[in-house]
């Protein structure tokens, strides 16, 4: 692809789906594992379309480095045929659950004994609307004071430490940095 092929002034600050396989060159399928993986950072809204907020900025930095690195972009085996095998296991061992205990305890050590939903808004990368689902459906425990979710510190990092945390599948640009920090904090030890 030509550097001038796309006129990136033309281009909106936030895109969807349908218009990075269209700039990119690339297929529905590949764009949605792009999205998927974490590879092309991105907001997931919940809704049924238009459900992919992609930042312009991300979108560059993309095709930036896959021309570098072709091979790091390249769906895995399976992906088109709907018969990708691979899933995160959900449950770990207990001495890497308290490793990650120990860890989120230390990330959020800064942070006040109650956080609000804004709160965790802002250091996760979700948007409000999932967290306060999170809230509803019981996976992160909380309490409500004047109508908003107060989410106690040591409930936040039991529920960073969970398997429905660990496996959720389009994560934030912050959840992909922070779990790959700590695996590299782990190999240190």
């Amino acid at each position: 692809m030509k550097e001038n092929a796309v006129n990136w002034d033309s281009i909106p600050e936030i895109i969807t789906k349908d218009q990075l396989y269209r700039i990119c060159h690339i297929s529905k399928s590949t764009a949605l594992y792009l999205l998927k993986s974490g590879k092309i950072p991105c907001e997931y809204t919940g809704k049924r379309t238009r459900c992919y907020k992609i930042k312009k900025a991300d979108v560059i930095a993309y095709l930036k480095d896959r021309k570098v690195f072709p091979e790091s972009y390249s769906a895995p085996a399976g992906w088109y045929s709907n018969s990708y095998p691979v899933k995160m296991q959900s449950e770990v061992p207990p001495v890497v659950r308290e490793d990650m205990h120990d860890f989120y305890a230390k990330l959020l050590s800064k942070y006040p004994d109650v956080l609000m939903a804004e709160d965790i808004v802002k250091l996760t990368g979700y948007a409000k609307t999932t967290v306060n689902s999170w809230c509803r459906r019981g996976h992160l425990k909380s309490f409500k004071k004047n109508n908003v979710n107060r989410i106690p510190k040591v409930y936040l990092i039991e529920f960073f430490c969970s398997p429905y945390f660990r496996t959720i599948v389009q994560k934030s640009r912050w959840h992909i940095y922070i779990l790959k920090e700590f695996a590299r904090q782990r190999k240190l030890l």
